[in-house]
């Protein structure tokens, strides 16, 4: 018998449905703060806790309209950022530019000072979102490819240590040795170094809090428990590294000024003082590397830095590159007997560096000092 039907005879059938339920003010008032609650802690997420740097692409997964196809035809590049800075007085151009390369036409996101558009600190390449091109993409949207490096000149500052041994070419042989690098930039070097062994324990010192700014928002320069960035005085880290009596297994100078003859290294550090504490703090079997840049035709400072660098190390070698103009200067506390046999096995060390590491070959000449 169905619940609810009273039946008996000689009475009347009622029929006791249950009277609807209804939702009590207090249960409702319940429902309405919890339902408030998850509002206001999506709304904290979304405006403090989620990176402020992330940028939406307007266009991405949709057409563009003809106004913006228009404007964006024939442009090669698109400047993203620009900042000036109170502690160099320079001002940073950030900037994707599309090139054609030989494999094929790829974007590049460079860094340069606003008045040395032709000479970028920091050159990487940008990796793009599913099957779109330059033309139809947000670029500030794609990832950075750091073990894609675009300038010669730090393809040969990272195989420097590594043709010189003070770096393995077995990963897990350099698995916590102490990396020191003076003057960030958009940090390929340094992220390259992470990317390929994240065990490698870096330093990157910069006194450019702008730079710095730069790199991690545009660059994908990231800080963590093997690798971070301080945002001070490089000479002076270099002088309390050495009271402190603080060991690098490599030490990588890139720190340049504006000077017009000599930019690379910074005038500050191309004195003896510095270049004994730059000694003091590179390990037994450590190595110091160091760009040069010199404007003069004749080489003759570039020389002379070699020459300088060497009275505080066993031996300096001279690297010269295929199609930049920057030297690179290796020196080890190990002294490299100049023969025509030590050349012959640094040539063919470094071939197998870059192979190893997916380098181009940059190295034009290696010179012994």
């Amino acid at each position: 018998m169905p619940q609810g039907i009273l039946h008996t005879p000689n009475e009347t059938v009622f029929n006791l449905k249950r009277p609807p339920k209804t939702m009590s003010i207090k249960t409702k008032q319940y429902f309405a703060c919890i339902f408030a609650f998850c509002i206001l802690i999506y709304l904290v997420l979304y405006f403090y806790v989620l990176p402020s740097e992330v940028l939406i692409d307007e266009q991405y997964g949709r057409g563009l309209d003809e106004d913006l196809l228009n404007k964006k035809k024939g442009l090669e590049e698109s400047i993203i950022s620009q900042e000036c800075s109170t502690v160099t007085d320079n001002c940073y151009v950030v900037v994707d530019k599309k090139v054609e390369t030989d494999l094929g036409q790829m974007v590049e996101r460079h860094m340069y000072v606003k008045g040395f558009e032709d000479e970028s600190d920091t050159i990487v390449r940008l990796i793009p979102q599913g099957d779109r091109t330059f033309e139809y993409s947000d670029t500030r949207m794609w990832k950075i490819d750091h073990l894609s490096i675009r300038a010669q000149y730090i393809a040969a500052l990272i195989s420097a240590p590594f043709i010189v041994s003070a770096l393995s070419l077995v990963d897990s042989d350099n698995d916590g040795k102490a990396i020191l690098e003076i003057g960030l930039g958009g940090g390929s070097l340094d992220m390259f170094l992470h990317q390929l062994n994240p065990k490698l324990n870096i330093t990157a010192v910069e006194l450019d809090p702008v730079v710095v700014s730069l790199a991690q928002k545009w660059f994908n320069v990231v800080n963590d428990n093997t690798r971070r960035t301080i945002t001070t005085d490089g000479l002076e880290f270099i002088k309390l590294a050495e009271k402190n009596g603080v060991k690098y297994d490599v030490v990588f100078l890139d720190a340049c000024d504006s000077s017009k003859s000599i930019p690379c290294p910074s005038k500050v550090f191309r004195i003896a003082e510095v270049y004994s504490s730059l000694s003091s703090i590179v390990g037994s079997s450590g190595a110091l590397v160091v760009n040069i840049l010199s404007q003069s035709e004749h080489g003759v400072e570039v020389d002379q830095i070699v020459e300088d660098l060497s009275q505080y190390f066993g031996s300096c070698l001279k690297v010269s590159i295929t199609d930049e103009v920057n030297v690179i200067a290796i020196c080890t506390k190990q002294a490299i007997t100049d023969n025509t046999s030590n050349t012959d096995f640094l040539r063919r060390r470094a071939n197998a560096v870059t192979m190893r590491l997916g380098l181009q070959d940059v190295l034009k000449t290696i010179k012994m000092n």
